[in-house]
């Protein structure tokens, strides 16, 4: 009988670095995920930080249209898109074996453009340990080193100042701004946002060693040739 990950190689990337792991998000983690959603993920201070505010919807499980159900429907439905013409890598962030967060990983047409772009959050108790940061610098690591990505883009809303420590800590350079909608309950707002972009060049690794667990397989899986 085939395992898991021999059906759906996604789930057999591992990525790990001193306490930190990244795994691809599976249907056990949502239990732990949601309880983690609801503890806050959003500073006080910080502005809304993501296009929906799906972590502010009311929780109201079993029912159609409020959190997780709303959520969930999202990440189930990336994993039913996957395909090498447009994949996202919903990733989940463990710290000494405990949920904190999420990291992003998505690309387009990456076999012609070879580029990517990253997202992430972290649950309110786990801000300020340094783990925003290694993540970061283990899914962009990963993107260089095991996909052959040439570029990581990424994008903060101005005036975040912790997405903007952690895009710099990556080496991240600024990229222009743009001017984007977030869909709040309140409405439609327009935002700006700042772009950012990290090459093999300015990227800044770890301290910690990195180990990649199941890339190969990945690799055949998204018809990547690195």
């Amino acid at each position: 009988m085939l395992s898991l990950e021999e059906i759906f190689p996604p789930f057999g990337l591992r990525v790990t670095s001193g306490p930190i792991e990244l795994r691809v998000l599976r249907d056990d983690d949502l239990p732990e995920l949601v309880d983690l959603v609801g503890g806050g993920v959003q500073p006080p201070e910080q502005p809304m930080p993501f296009l929906h505010d799906w972590h502010q919807q009311p929780f109201a499980p079993g029912t159609p249209d409020g959190f997780p159900t709303t959520s969930l429907a999202w990440w189930w439905t990336q994993r039913a898109q996957f395909a090498p013409a447009h994949w996202r890598l919903a990733l989940t962030v463990r710290r000494d074996g405990e949920l904190v967060g999420m990291q992003d990983l998505n690309a387009r047409n990456f076999a012609l453009t070879r580029h990517v772009e990253t997202g992430s959050w972290l649950g309110l108790a786990h801000h300020g340990q340094g783990t925003g940061t290694l993540m970061r610098q283990l899914v962009v690591g990963f993107a260089f080193d095991e996909l052959g990505a040439l570029e990581c883009g990424s994008g903060f809303i101005v005036g975040n100042r912790a997405s903007a420590a952690v895009s710099r800590k990556t080496g991240y350079l600024e990229n222009g701004q743009r001017r984007i909608v977030q869909h709040t309950r309140q409405g439609e707002i327009g935002v700006d946002e700042q772009r950012v972009v990290v090459t093999p060049a300015t990227y800044v690794r770890p301290d910690s060693d990195v180990v990649f667990e199941g890339a190969e397989a990945l690799r055949r899986f998204l018809a990547i040739d690195c």
